[in-house]
């Protein structure tokens, strides 16, 4: 039986008049599963959007599963695996955990209303694999792979949730207790027992496959094991996946794919004929059948509800998608190679004809340039001073501190500011030290008026005289009012702003040196437009979101971010992976003139050899002439 999942965007449920949970003020609730209910909330010193789950079942196993979810989710980063930014407890509430905001529905919800287009499902599908594959890398199975755990923007990017039921080396947590009848799922491995501490990526490749199964014909994958598929009335993309499929939901874990990767791919060459039908710019079924394009998560956020401001963006994709689609098709890139080596005498001739591709894929790497001001604002501080002669009380709205109104910023230039009372906190009241009167006992004749000057030895006793100080009213100013009676206490606070910026691209770690220098030698902006950095649109793209998440860290208790630019350069490359006379290699083909930069040599040494040969056999030659004359 499924359990409840989480609904990240849907109806107010009941208000919870803005609680306040440490940091965060508490909207309404949004949704609840079997561990926790989740809230909308603000994250009150940056005024952040966010969602708070609040842990609502207090036995051992819920508290142990909460954490384990909590800690996981907060030491992975992936752009397909929805962080979680903050967790505690709190002494009213209890256990929390905070993710971003994201405008999202869980999967579920989508297949609810039918079947999805099957762009989508593919999207969908390539998505978690890229997930699955990297919690793979970290050890680390989820088990727990549904729809109900796949939140889908209306842009179409991909966020895996709900880390609850993972197996773990470092966390291991014992699940012997809970009713297995109650948390396996119609997506759930044959094999897959709670019971067990280790588990292997085969259970999240199966229920990936189950999730591909519903995506594909709109109904719940069938149950027991499975060995055909009932194809009967079925969509066309199931009879023409259903290879695909019948592995990845084998009933012998060994024989399913070995990578999340792998199923996805197999079920996109699969379907690459539907697939043509749902674009305009690609015919995949005419490609190299190891050719493929990877979609940036940063494309589909640009070119969905933000194509309004990105045109430059949109001519940069669609010429980029053309070039991949052009390098993809069927020999191709095997003329391609032999043209290149006939441009120069000493390239290896026929290089086409030697390489023997394994894998051909084209993507984007995109370069982020992050400028933001911030403004910072100290904690008011009290002060009482005098009360100027013209000044009167003033009946003013107590405003927070990020309330009041500064002068607007001047472009992305830094300001040192100065200090500016919090208004509504003025308070006017009577001296202490002079009652209101404006004036004091004077201190050098005690209130006398007259002084009278020590006696020196041996001369008779001076007269008494006006007090200097007083003048002989026995009265001076107070120094704490400066005369006016009346004092003010005020808050007051200091404000500043600065400007700083920040860079990162798509990991890129891997590339051979001379392939990053060209990569970002060839890199043209694509994008330039002033974000807000807490739009969710950000957190699809895992660098970018990791220096807009950096810029927001730096601002601190004290600071807010006030504009930010973001300026985005592009790179196109197309990879090849082959054989080349039995030795691996790796060539790349830069940008639209298609620089080629190979991690082995190209060179004919053969022909080389032969030059250099007859160039000291002609030198030898001409020696010996010059010896004989």
């Amino acid at each position: 039986m499924s359990t409840p999942r989480p609904t990240i965007r849907g109806e107010r449920h009941n208000d919870t008049n803005d609680l306040e949970l440490r940091d965060y003020r508490l909207h309404e609730q949004v949704g609840q599963d079997e561990l926790s209910i989740i809230y909308r909330a603000t994250h009150q010193t940056l005024n952040r959007p966010v969602y708070v789950a609040i842990l609502r079942r207090h036995d051992w196993i819920s508290n142990s599963r909460f954490q384990l979810a909590a800690r996981l989710a907060a030491s992975l980063s992936h752009p397909h695996l929805l962080p979680v930014i903050d967790a505690g407890h709190d002494d009213r509430y209890g256990d929390y955990m905070v993710t971003p905001y994201i405008d999202a529905r869980p999967l579920s919800d989508i297949l609810a209303e039918g079947i999805p287009d099957l762009s989508l499902a593919m999207r969908v599908i390539n998505q978690m694999a890229a997930a699955l594959d990297y919690l793979h890398e970290q050890q680390i199975v989820h088990r727990d792979v549904q729809p109900a755990n796949i939140l889908v923007t209306p842009q179409g990017n991909a966020y895996l949730t709900n880390l609850s039921l993972a197996a773990a080396p470092d966390t291991p947590l014992d699940l012997s207790t809970l009713s297995e009848a109650e948390y396996l799922t119609p997506y759930s491995a044959p094999e897959l027992h709670l019971t067990q501490t280790e588990a292997h990526p085969a259970l999240d490749i199966y229920s990936l496959g189950a999730v591909a199964y519903h995506l594909l014909s709109g109904e719940l994958p069938p149950s027991g094991l499975i060995v055909e598929l009932d194809l009967a009335g079925k969509s066309p993309a199931l009879a023409l996946a259903e290879r695909a499929l019948l592995r990845m939901l084998s009933p012998q874990p060994n024989l399913r794919f070995p990578t999340a990767g792998a199923a996805a791919n197999a079920l996109r060459l699969a379907l690459r004929t539907l697939l043509d039908q749902t674009t305009t710019d690609m015919e995949e079924s005419r490609w190299e059948t190891c050719a493929e394009w990877f979609e940036n998560p940063l494309e589909l956020a640009l070119t969905a509800e933000l194509a309004d401001l990105a045109e430059q963006f949109n001519h940069f994709l669609t010429e980029s998608r053309k070039r991949a689609d052009n390098l993809h098709r069927r020999d191709y890139l095997r003329k391609w190679f032999n043209r290149w080596s006939r441009q120069h005498p000493f390239r290896r001739q026929s290089l086409g004809q030697l390489i023997e591709f394994e894998t051909i894929a084209s993507y984007n790497i995109y370069f982020y340039e992050l400028e933001v001001l911030y403004e910072f604002r100290t904690s008011p501080k009290t002060q009482i001073r005098p009360m100027q002669l013209d000044e009167r009380p003033i009946a003013e709205p107590a405003l927070d501190l990020w309330k009041m109104q500064l002068p607007p910023p001047k472009d992305f230039a830094s300001e040192a500011g100065g200090d500016v009372v919090l208004p509504g906190s003025r308070r006017f009241f009577t001296c202490p030290d002079c009652q209101g009167s404006g004036q004091v006992q004077c201190s050098q004749c005690q209130g006398k008026g007259m002084i009278k000057p020590r006696a020196k030895q041996g001369e008779p006793d001076p007269v008494e005289q006006t007090c200097t100080q007083c003048r002989g009213y026995g009265k001076v100013r107070c120094e704490k009012c400066a005369g006016n009676g009346n004092l003010v206490e005020e808050k007051v606070f200091h404000w500043s702003r600065k400007a700083l910026a920040y860079e990162n691209n798509d990991d890129s770690e891997g590339l051979p040196p001379r392939v990053q220098a060209l990569l970002r030698q060839r890199a043209r902006k694509v994008y330039e437009a002033e974000i807000d950095l807490y739009d969710s649109h950000w957190q699809s793209a895992g660098p970018l979101s990791a220096l807009i998440e950096k810029a927001i860290k730096e601002a601190g208790e004290q600071g807010q971010p006030l504009r930010a630019l973001l300026q985005i350069k592009g790179a196109m490359v197309t990879q090849i992976n082959g054989l080349l006379d039995e030795q691996e290699c790796e060539l790349y083909l830069i940008g639209p003139d298609e620089t080629l930069v190979s991690t082995i040599s190209l060179w004919n040494w053969e022909r080389i050899a032969l030059v250099v040969v007859l160039a000291l056999f002609v030198v030898m030659a001409v020696v010996v002439g010059i010896i004989m004359i």
